[in-house]
């Protein structure tokens, strides 16, 4: 997705009964049940210490590891049928920089267009498509989700014809519950799930996953990531190689704080272009805002040190004090753009300690008053380009 490729949805249109809708609902209580019992006993019993003799590690980054199951099946957590046996599990335990609020705020994706942007911060899919929407975020609820998706991974040699990429069919749910002490966590599971509309695709090879995912508030700042389960690629030889693959994938949900903080600066600064369009942007003093230095006009030899706007207080920055950020949008035609942003420290501090809610809340009533403009996300074309540009 990094490189801008959405395919069209290879499926009819998936029509769930009140059925499958109860079905699907049950079964990502239950893996929430299990998996928050699990994490439960980890926080308050093994108070947090990772048992060398069950787990090895397999990767890590910053201030996260992911651990490979030593004994398949002691800890299975994945799917628990088939071949998916002979693959360890994984866990993955750290922290990353964010509230709670931000990491979900990057979770959530329950439209094509939110997908989109979260996979050009988190770099965790190549090919998307929203199936059936069950429960979509809400004024009340704004991190609560349950969507029924199809996904596609790129493979190493698949372009040469040596292995075929792997989709999956999953139930993504997304929402924020309590500990039994009253401690307040977020959570992200994916699982594998068929229909009959969903049949196996030419040149794919259908996977299986079960991943779920539980972050939580342990200082200003800084959020915990507890990560367990399985993603199953089928076929042998693949199979041999999944792990490193696997523990990749883990180590993703450190992006997810990042994507939820870049969601709201996009969020700011449509807020703030919408109320320019109404009352016109000020006339700033020509002086830095951050450093107070007097802006002058260039000299000959500054090129590439031009002084510039934040776009959002539109005061004045220098080349030295200016920040950047590339930011992600889906423009009207439905494509996905990256453009680079300019900003003053301020603002981007004002932006980071915002509560991620408010803008998750103001995207659903601006969803809302364009529901009848908007595409069917289901239906609608998923090819796509990316185009980079500067917002200086």
């Amino acid at each position: 997705m990094t490189k801008g490729r959405f395919t069209v949805n290879p499926f009819n249109e998936l029509r769930l009964t009140p059925l499958d809708v109860d079905d699907l609902e049950k079964l990502v209580g239950s893996i929430l049940e299990a998996n928050i019992a699990r994490y439960e006993e980890f926080l308050f019993k093994k108070h947090c210490r990772i048992d060398p003799d069950t787990w090895k590690l397999a990767k890590s980054r910053d201030n996260t590891k992911v651990y490979s199951e030593r004994h398949y099946g002691s800890t299975r957590v994945g799917p628990s049928s088939g071949q998916s046996a002979d693959l360890p599990s994984l866990l993955c335990f750290g922290t990353a920089v964010g509230d709670l609020e931000d990491m979900m705020y990057g979770v959530v994706n329950p439209t094509l267009e939110v997908m989109r942007i979260k996979a050009s911060y988190v770099d965790d899919i190549s090919g998307a498509a929203v199936l059936s929407t069950i429960t979509e975020p809400s004024l009340e609820s704004p991190f609560k989700s349950l969507v029924v998706k199809w996904m596609e991974f790129d493979l190493p040699f698949q372009s040469v014809g040596l292995v075929k990429n792997r989709d999956y069919i999953y139930v993504e749910g997304t929402d924020v519950v309590h500990l039994s002490n009253g401690e307040k966590v977020g959570y992200h599971i994916l699982h594998s799930v068929n229909f009959p509309e969903t049949h196996d695709l030419p040149g794919r090879v259908r996977a299986n996953t079960s991943i779920c995912g539980i972050f939580r508030q342990v200082r200003p700042n800084a959020c915990e990531i507890y990560v367990t389960g399985l993603m199953d690629p089928g076929g042998d030889m693949i199979r041999k190689l999944v792990v490193p693959n696997m523990a990749t994938a883990f180590l993703s949900t450190l992006k997810y704080a990042h994507c939820g903080q870049m969601k709201k600066l996009a969020y700011m600064l449509e807020k703030r272009y919408t109320e320019a369009k109404e009352l016109g942007t000020p006339n700033r003093e020509l002086v830095c805002v951050t450093c107070a230095h007097p802006i002058t006009n260039r000299k000959i030899g500054d090129f590439g040190k031009s002084n510039t706007t934040c776009k959002l207080c539109f005061g004045h920055v220098c080349h030295n004090c200016k920040i950047t950020k590339k930011l992600s949008f889906v423009t009207p035609d439905l494509l996905l753009a990256q453009r680079k942003v300019t900003f003053c420290a301020v603002c981007v501090n004002e932006a980071m300690k915002a509560p991620a809610s408010e803008a998750a809340r103001a995207q659903i009533l601006s969803n809302g008053r364009n529901t009848k403009n908007m595409p069917n996300p289901s239906n609608a074309s998923t090819a796509s380009s990316v185009s980079e540009s500067s917002f200086h």
